[in-house]
């Protein structure tokens, strides 16, 4: 979607269903090059989407953006009592917790829109802040969240801008906190109404409501006013515009000129120099499809369909046929580079430093590299290597049973993703020392996690960054919601596999498998005392076909029996089976070494105090991502060797990524 939008400056969704095959995974990363597989279905369905990237940026007639505006009263449909007391002007449409509204107009067109919603924010004291989700009905998924906060006189614009794939209805939906049970507001017009002056002003009150303000207008719960929507589109940039005419010819009825810009296009497509027989293939698709009828702008466009669905512009070419040479050449690193930092094509500047040659040179290279991570496009990376590397995709894969864990929704499931993400980028940004990963007394939170583990509602909406005592249990990744829930089955915590995650993600040691014929843990009998399930895994470290491995993988597991299997904190583990009391959890445990510890702080504290083994595990998985292979034996020395470059200062993380860049490892085939 990347390399696309930046050839291109079309937005595709490549998630979409039918669109593309899914990639298969390799211990959470999807861009392993010996995974990826080509049948004739990743063929067609390449075609297809090439066709339809060329039709969206060369429409054979202007796309026309329009402006949808609503206002208060045209969101609800309850506003007629409203004209008729005069009060139109002066109406808002109020969403309380659980209710959502249509925007009535469905999309047709494809492309890129600006979404504007203006509305307050109220929060009760001591209370969660308000959440705005706005929702894709199509993908049924969720394309914008956010906290609001803003007085009821005073409200404030939301904006963003979002690919949507036609048809498409949206839906703007107020998330329902656990603790709500009501439904309409007696400041409303009528029982299942949002039609809405003032909290003081009852005109349009329905008496059998539920009440939402208290006598002096002051919100009881989370609420939204909405005052007005708006959706502006399909949007095309003049920069995207730019990108599109680069590449189409004045006269596309001119052979010349339609050679030229294939020769263009296909360079940057393909992040190469190309050859003349290269380009006659394409050239001759132009003269063919001419020859059988077809008009020069169609003949044209099958060209440059060819050029998109050649092996050169989907893979990334790392060698020539029958070349022994080891380092990647200047164009090769130019692309390999840009696809760790950027996850697109290369830019002029990185281009013309391998046109030249020079790209190679340290003092290039590592210029480079600082241009690139100072450029906005370094979010890119920010987000899909945190992601891989931790396998947030398996977050919410088993859904936590909400009859056990009521208050879990899907805002606390997005929160939940974002806080690793979003911690990764402020230890990137701030170049901290990669042991605050492990075990720094931070983390990025929001008003949904702050409510989740316990902790005062944030002054701010959004992410922030907060400092924890050591009362509050946090800090660093191994003790996030997500985390922890990613290693349970959304019933309950599973001790072993957090121990599993733990060794495989953080530290690059992959455990062997389980012994076949495990028996699962059989439920407590009614006559016996309850157990927790570390109690219960106790045979298990008794036999001896599984106590070896799990004397290794065990207590980075226990370590985490303060933790429930959605993140939250307890001495005292519910248990469905057995008789008596719920029984108290045990976070003690000892390493393979010896070293004891008696919980998840002391435990972080002995995994952070191996800093350089942690700060190879993170070069391991950035050379992994970066490379596009798994690493190997043979790659040990170099990833030590990079590691040992940045020791200085703990380890920060940003000159870890530096270093990975610019490394002999990294310039290898």
């Amino acid at each position: 979607a990347n390399t696309v939008y930046d050839l291109l400056g079309v937005r595709i969704d490549v998630n979409e269903p039918g669109v593309f095959n899914e990639d298969p995974t390799f211990r959470g990363f999807d861009r392993i090059g010996a995974m990826l597989t080509l049948a004739p279905s990743h063929v067609e369905r390449y075609l297809a989407a090439a066709d339809a990237v060329l039709a969206r940026a060369y429409p054979e007639k202007p796309v026309e953006s329009r402006t949808a505006r609503l206002q208060g009263i045209q969101l609800d449909k309850s506003g007629g009592r409203a004209a008729a007391i005069g009060a139109a002007d002066k109406v808002r449409t109020l969403l309380w917790p659980g209710r959502s509204i249509w925007f009535p107009q469905s999309i047709q067109t494809s492309g890129v829109y600006r979404i504007r919603i203006t509305l307050s924010g109220l929060r009760p004291e001591g209370d969660r802040a308000p959440h705005l989700t706005v929702w894709n009905k199509k993908q049924k998924k969720s394309i914008f969240e956010a906290d609001v906060l803003a007085a009821e006189a005073q409200p404030m614009t939301v904006e963003f801008e979002q690919f949507l794939s036609a048809p498409v209805a949206l839906e703007l939906r107020h998330e329902l906190p656990p603790n709500f049970a009501g439904g309409s507001s007696r400041n409303t017009l009528e029982m299942g109404g949002g039609v809405f002056i003032g909290s003081r002003d009852h005109r349009l009150g329905h008496p059998g409501a539920d009440k939402l303000f208290d006598d002096d207008g002051n919100p009881l719960h989370p609420l939204l006013i909405l005052d007005a929507l708006e959706v502006e589109g399909p949007i095309v940039t003049d920069e995207e515009r730019g990108k599109q005419a680069a590449f189409w010819p004045a006269d596309v009825a001119d052979a010349t000129q339609v050679r030229e810009c294939l020769t263009r296009f296909a360079e940057r497509a393909w992040r190469r120099p190309v050859t003349t027989d290269e380009i006659d293939r394409f050239a001759a698709v132009y003269d063919q499809e001419r020859a059988a009828g077809e008009q020069p702008r169609a003949a044209y466009l099958s060209a440059l369909a060819g050029v998109l669905a050649s092996k050169s512009f989907f893979y990334l070419e790392n060698g020539d046929p029958g070349s022994q040479r080891r380092e990647l050449n200047d164009f090769e690193l130019a692309s390999r580079l840009s696809y760790l930092l950027w996850g697109s094509l290369p830019d002029e500047p990185l281009l013309e430093a391998a046109r030249t040659g020079s790209l190679k040179r340290p003092e290039v290279l590592q210029s480079q590299v600082a241009r690139m991570i100072a450029d906005p496009k370094i979010a890119r990376f920010l987000e899909a290597f945190p992601h891989q590397w931790l396998e947030l995709n398996r977050v919410g894969m088993f859904p936590p049973d909400r009859k056990i864990y009521r208050g879990y929704d899907l805002w606390l499931e997005y929160s939940m993703k974002r806080e690793p993400v979003e911690t990764f980028a402020e230890a990137f940004r701030e170049n901290l020392p990669v042991s605050d990963l492990l075990a720094g007394d931070w983390s990025m939170v929001n008003a949904r996690l702050a409510e989740h583990y316990g902790l005062p509602a944030p002054a701010e909406a959004g992410f922030t960054r907060t400092t924890f005592t050591p009362d509050q249990h946090r800090g660093g990744l191994l003790t996030q919601a997500a985390v922890l829930s990613l290693t349970s089955d959304g019933t309950r915590h599973r001790p072993v596999h957090r121990g599993v995650w733990v060794s495989e993600a953080l530290f690059g040691v992959t455990p062997p498998p389980p012994p076949p014929n495990v028996q699962p843990l059989e439920p407590t009998p009614a006559d016996v005392e309850k157990k927790t399930i570390r109690g219960q895994l106790a045979a298990h470290s008794t036999n001896a076909a599984c106590a070896a491995c799990h004397r290794k993988i065990d207590p980075l597991g226990f370590a985490f029996e303060n933790y429930d299997a959605i993140g939250r904190w307890r001495t005292h583990e519910d248990t469905a089976s057995g008789k008596g009391a719920s029984p108290p959890v045990d976070a003690s445990g000892e390493l393979p070494d010896g070293r004891p510890f008696s919980g998840p702080e002391e435990l972080k504290g002995l995994l952070a105090a191996d800093s350089e083994k942690f700060a190879e595990a993170v070069v391991e998985k950035l050379a992994t991502f970066a490379l596009r292979r798994a690493v190997t034996v043979d790659d040990r020395q170099d990833i030590r060797a990079i590691a040992a470059s940045c020791q200085a200062g703990g380890y920060p993380l940003r000159s870890l990524v530096e270093a990975v860049a610019t490394s002999d490892l990294f310039r290898r085939r």
